[in-house]
C-alpha cells in the first residue's frame, strides 16, 4: 500500500479558523468519498512551544493510502476527483506551495503493550478507534541526516509517551532518486495533554529525536479520520 502525504498551506489572507473549518467540511466531506481511497485523514497544525517558527510554515497534512502507486499517481485524474474536488482546492489552499510525497511505510510499534511497561488504558488504545488523536510528524529534509531512522528509535518514542510510532519511506517507483524527503516519523498520543506530559517527561528523548533528523519540517498536529 501506498501512503500519500500532503503538506497543506492556506491560501493567503484566509483566516486560520476559516481554513480549518473549510478543510473540514465541505472539502474533506466531498474529498473522502474518492473511490480509491482506502485511508483518508487531516491533520490539523496545532502551535507548541516545543517547536520552533519553521512550524507554522503549513497548517496542516492530508494523510491518504491507496491499494496501489497507479491508484496514488492518478488519483487527481480520478472523476470524482476532478468533479467535486479540485474546484473547490483555490477557495481555501495556496496550492502553489503544496507539497507531496507517496511512501511505504514501516510501523515500528503498532500499540502499546502492558509488556512493554503501558498501563491498561494505553494498551487499550488504538488510532483506528478514535475519529481524533494528536502526532507529531517529522519530515526529514533531503539535506536531512541519513542515520534520521535508527535502532534507538523505538526506545525514544516509549521514553515520551508515545503509543504508536511509524517510519515512512519515499517510494521509488513514485519519486525514483528525487524525492521531496529523505523520510517521515509518526508519533501518536491520544490527547494533546498526554503529549505534554510524555515530552515533559522525557525531554532528552524528544530533542534527541529531533536533532538525530538534522534539517527537518516538524509539526504537532490534531488527526482526524475520515475514512478508516
Amino acid at each position: 500500500m501506498i501512503h500519500f502525504f500532503v503538506l497543506v498551506p492556506r491560501k493567503r489572507g484566509m483566516a486560520p479558523r476559516e481554513f480549518h473549518d473549510h478543510w473540514r467540511h465541505p472539502h474533506a466531506t466531498v474529498e473522502s468519498r474518492v473511490p480509491t481511497l482506502r485511508h483518508y485523514a487531516l491533520s490539523h497544525r496545532l502551535h507548541t512551544d516545543r517547536l520552533g517558527p519553521a512550524q507554522s510554515e503549513f497548517d496542516g497534512i492530508t494523510e491518504a493510502v491507496f491499494d496501489t502507486v497507479h491508484d496514488a499517481m492518478h488519483f487527481g485524474e480520478e472523476p470524482y476527483y476532478e468533479r467535486h474536488v479540485e474546484p473547490d482546492e483555490p477557495v481555501f489552499v495556496d496550492s502553489s506551495r503544496l507539497v507531496w510525497m507517496a511512501t511505504e511505510e514501516e510501523v515500528l510499534v503498532p500499540r502499546a503493550s502492558e509488556q512493554d511497561g503501558a498501563d491498561h488504558a494505553d494498551a487499550l488504545w488504538l488510532h483506528l478507534d478514535r475519529p481524533v488523536s494528536v502526532k507529531l510528524v517529522q519530515f526529514v529534509r533531503t539535506g536531512g541526516s541519513p542515520d534520521w531512522a535508527g535502532e534507538p528509535d523505538v526506545d525514544l518514542g516509549r521514553r515520551i509517551g508515545a503509543l504508536r510510532h511509524v517510519r515512512n519511506r519515499p517510494s521509488r517507483l513514485v519519486h525514483g532518486d528525487e524525492p521531496p524527503f529523505r523520510g517521515v516519523r509518526q508519533l501518536w498520543w491520544p490527547t494533546l495533554s498526554a503529549f505534554e506530559a510524555g515530552v515533559a517527561g522525557g525531554t532528552d528523548a524528544f530533542d534527541e529525536l529531533l536533532d538525530r533528523a538534522g534539517d527537518a519540517l516538524t509539526l504537532l498536529v490534531q488527526e482526524e479520520r475520515y475514512l478508516r
